[in-house]
C-alpha cells in the first residue's frame, strides 16, 4: 500500500472521562482485496459512529437488508454496532476511501438528526466543505499534528457542523431557489474573477442590497460574498491540485489582486495555507483537498 494511506487511531487520556468529543481514528484507505468485510453486528470496537467516503471505484453496503452501492461521490453513516455490512464486491476492482470513526459521546443526538436531514447513504460533492475537511482531518493525522484531546474533540465538533452546514446550505436544489437568487448564483459562477462587490451583484439582478442580501442568505446559507468567496477556493483549489502556476498567479486567476489576501483568504477557508496545500499534494499524503 502506498504511504499516502493509512489509519491513525486516538486515545487520550486528557479528555477520556470528560464531556469533550471522541475522535477514535481517521483513516484514508484504498480496497483491492475481496476479503474486505465488516459485520456491524460483529464487532468488538464498539460504540462508535462511522463516515466513509468513496474517492474512486466503490463498495456495497447493507443497512437493514437494503443493500447499496457506494461509489464515487457517496458517502455511508452507520453505527457500531448495528445491522449494517460492508465490503468489497466482486465486480469492484477497488475501492478507495477516506473514513472517521467517533466515540458517540454527546454527539449521538446530532449523528441521529443528521441522518434524518441526509440519509444513511449521501451523495456529498467531493468539494463540499465537510469533505474538504474529512481530507484536512486526515492530512493533519499524518503530519502527527493531532496531539492532544482537545484538538482531537474540536475535529470531531467541526466536521459534524460541516454537515450540518451543508445539510441545510445545499440540500435545496437550485430548482426551487427564488428566480434571482438562481440568477445571483449564475453570476458568481461564471464572473467569479471580475466581480468585486454587493452593491454590483445586487444592481444585476436589480434588488436592494439590504433585500437581496436577505434572500441570499436565506436559501443558500451564505452570503453572496461568501459564496463568491467559497466559489473562488472550489477554483483555486483545482488550480492548486492540477496545475504548477504560482501563488501570485493563481491569486490573479480567482480574481485577488495579490498572493498575500488569497493565502489570507485560503488559510481561513481550508485550514491550510495554498503552499501546505500543494505540499501534502507533492508529498502524496493526500490526494485531494477542499471545497464546498
Amino acid at each position: 500500500m502506498s504511504n499516502k494511506y493509512g489509519v491513525y487511531g486516538f486515545r487520550f487520556l486528557d479528555t477520556l472521562n470528560s464531556s469533550f468529543y471522541q475522535l477514535f481514528a481517521v483513516g484514508y484507505q484504498n480496497i483491492t482485496d475481496s476479503s474486505y468485510d465488516w459485520d456491524g453486528l460483529k464487532r468488538k470496537d464498539g460504540p462508535l459512529l462511522l463516515f466513509q467516503y468513496t474517492i474512486s471505484g466503490f463498495g456495497n453496503i447493507e443497512i437493514d437488508g437494503d443493500v447499496h452501492q457506494v461509489d464515487a461521490g457517496s458517502a455511508f453513516m452507520v453505527e457500531i454496532p448495528s445491522n449494517h455490512r460492508y465490503y468489497l464486491p466482486a465486480n469492484s476492482e477497488n475501492w478507495e476511501f477516506y473514513f472517521i470513526l467517533l466515540r458517540p459521546i454527546n454527539i449521538q443526538k446530532e449523528w441521529t438528526e443528521l441522518i434524518k436531514l441526509i440519509g444513511k447513504v449521501p451523495k456529498i460533492p467531493e468539494d463540499s466543505p465537510p469533505i474538504i475537511f474529512l481530507k484536512s482531518a486526515y492530512f493533519t493525522a499524518s503530519k502527527n499534528q493531532i496531539t492532544d484531546g482537545f484538538r482531537a474533540s474540536s475535529i470531531v465538533y467541526q466536521f459534524i457542523m460541516e454537515l450540518f452546514r451543508y445539510s441545510t446550505a445545499y440540500k435545496k436544489e437550485k430548482e426551487i431557489w427564488p428566480e434571482k437568487v438562481v440568477q445571483a448564483v449564475h453570476f458568481l459562477e461564471e464572473d467569479y474573477v471580475s466581480l468585486q462587490s454587493l452593491e454590483e451583484l445586487a444592481n444585476r439582478v436589480e434588488l436592494s442590497k439590504y433585500h437581496f442580501t436577505r434572500l441570499f442568505k436565506k436559501t443558500t446559507g451564505l452570503s453572496p460574498m461568501e459564496y463568491l468567496t467559497k466559489v473562488r477556493m472550489e477554483k483555486a483549489v483545482k488550480l492548486l491540485r492540477n496545475t504548477n502556476l504560482t501563488i501570485e498567479e493563481i491569486a490573479r486567476k480567482i480574481g485577488y489582486s495579490n498572493g498575500s489576501y488569497f493565502i489570507k483568504v485560503f488559510r481561513e477557508w481550508i485550514g491550510f495555507s495554498p503552499g501546505e496545500f500543494r505540499l501534502g499534494k507533492d508529498l502524496a499524503y493526500l490526494n485531494e483537498l477542499r471545497f464546498d
